[in-house]
């Protein structure tokens, strides 16, 4: 446990890379072997039966163990040493067969797929969550108008509910991108010393199979110990998803500002020490902490790959110690921002009172259009050039400031009878239930639509997806 990490992690879950866990897992990356190894016909089944046993009751001393992979340099040597010990006192018959054809790293990388596999099943779950409490908000604020800012300045009208159904979109999309780079991924790793099986000989495919049904992982027919490009895919889609829980994280931190105030997390007591008055949104800045290292993980994980020959110098172990970092990060900030989606309030006045607030200039596009075919276009967009700053500096409405402009042109220019038009084209163009209008049926366009992945492929094939997640 670590007091400084924790406290941003808002379900103080994500340890699925503990000690115990790593050495549950390279024990059963040895029995499984061994138990593939007898379905093959390659060792006998009693030594096997022999193996499976000092796998299940072996005493393990995690302090010596460490000490010993630091002599050695290999974690999967260090446990093979206490596993050869329980074999030598207790059945014999199975040492000459303890890992046998493998090497230290066919075990850690088939244990770290094992352990990798629960993580994302867990990260997965928060993304779902996640999502279908953004598309609950979505649905529900599809056409709720709120102030877009672009270069953090206003910009026009969209939706809250708009907003909401992207970021769903996006989660998804990651979701379908594991759903496609799981089964390529979570593969067991049997290579032997360099990676050509010369131990098990033409018998390595049947025994890499064999510890993929044992595992319930996938087989991938070959050794990626030094290649680990589908490995490294699964990684990048994680760091992927991050900048889309970043983004939101972003997005919702400015939007609960006191000044902006357009949404807020569900209130939980006191969040500041010297100012009771604050209500700070403690889930995004989970979401944002979490994210933030994100990057860098993910520049340090590709540097990785420049592994040496067949067994890298420093490179994959630097994988393997920084790995479940991506993952916990990953977690942490889907968990804060499925808490705050779920609880969130938000406060639609708020969000129209910015809009009036702008006297119109938000919908000076649309005045543009409005007032085109009654003075032409370039007319129009002189007016509105020349006006804009005088409805925020005069404080009155810009579509009554276009209006006196028009009424004041000479007749032959603006007929007076055609006034009453203009009034009604620049009202609906500074409406803002007009203008959510195209925010709302693209919120609607994206909430009813599904993804493709599974249902485009063979139903085999989203068999074997659903049973990787």
């Amino acid at each position: 446990m670590n007091l400084v990490n924790d406290y941003l992690d808002p379900v103080a879950g994500g340890d699925w890379f503990s000690d115990a866990q790593w050495l549950q897992a390279l024990l059963r990356f040895e029995s499984g072997l061994a138990r593939a190894q007898a379905d093959c016909g390659l060792i006998p089944e009693p030594a096997a039966q022999a193996i499976a046993s000092a796998c299940a009751q072996v005493p393990l001393d995690r302090d010596r163990i460490v000490e010993q992979a630091r002599i050695s340099g290999a974690l999967g040597l260090a446990l093979v040493k206490p596993l050869q010990q329980w074999l030598q006192a207790h059945a014999p018959q199975g040492l000459p067969w303890l890992h046998w054809g493998a090497t230290t790293q066919d075990a850690v990388d088939t244990a770290g797929v094992l352990l990798t596999r629960q993580a994302m099943q867990s990260l997965l779950a928060e993304l779902q969550s996640l999502i279908n409490a953004l598309r609950e908000l979505a649905q529900r604020h599809a056409a709720t108008p709120m102030l877009a800012r672009s270069l953090l300045q206003p910009a026009q009208i969209t939706s809250f509910g708009f907003k909401c159904a992207q970021s769903a979109a996006a989660l998804q999309r990651s979701i379908d991108q594991f759903a496609q780079l799981a089964p390529r991924a979570l593969c067991v790793q049997l290579g032997g010393a360099v990676g050509n099986g010369a131990t098990l000989g033409k018998h390595r495919q049947a025994v890499e199979q064999a510890l993929a049904r044992h595992l319930d992982l996938e087989a991938c027919g070959h050794s990626w110990h030094t290649q680990r490009d589908s490995w490294m895919r699964l990684a990048m889609e994680v760091a992927v998803c991050c900048g889309s829980l970043s983004k939101l994280a972003r997005d919702w931190s400015l939007m609960s500002q006191y000044e902006v105030a357009e949404i807020s997390e569900a209130a939980r007591g006191s969040t500041s020490s010297a100012m009771p008055h604050k209500r700070n949104p403690v889930h995004c800045m989970q979401a944002v902490a979490q994210t933030q290292a994100v990057p860098p993980l993910a520049a340090l994980l590709l540097g990785c790959m420049a592994q040496a020959h067949e067994r890298a110098l420093g490179e994959w172990q630097a994988e393997v110690a920084h790995w479940p970092e991506l993952w916990r990060h990953a977690h942490g900030a889907a968990a804060a921002l499925r808490q705050a989606a779920q609880t969130l309030q938000v406060h639609p006045q708020r969000m129209l009172a910015h809009v009036a607030g702008l006297r119109g200039l938000v919908f000076s596009e649309a005045c543009v259009h409005a007032l085109a075919p009654f003075t032409g276009k370039h007319e129009a967009l002189a007016a509105v050039e020349q006006l804009a700053p005088l409805a925020l500096e005069q404080q009155r409405e810009l579509q009554e400031l276009l209006m006196e402009w028009a009424a004041s042109r000479t007749a032959p220019e603006l007929p007076t009878e055609r006034l009453p038009a203009l009034r009604r084209a620049l009202a609906r163009a500074c409406d803002p239930q007009e203008a959510v209008q195209a925010s709302q049926r693209e919120c609607l366009a994206l909430l009813a639509s599904r993804s493709p992945t599974l249902s485009e492929e063979s139903p085999a094939h989203a068999e074997h997806v659903r049973a990787c997640l």
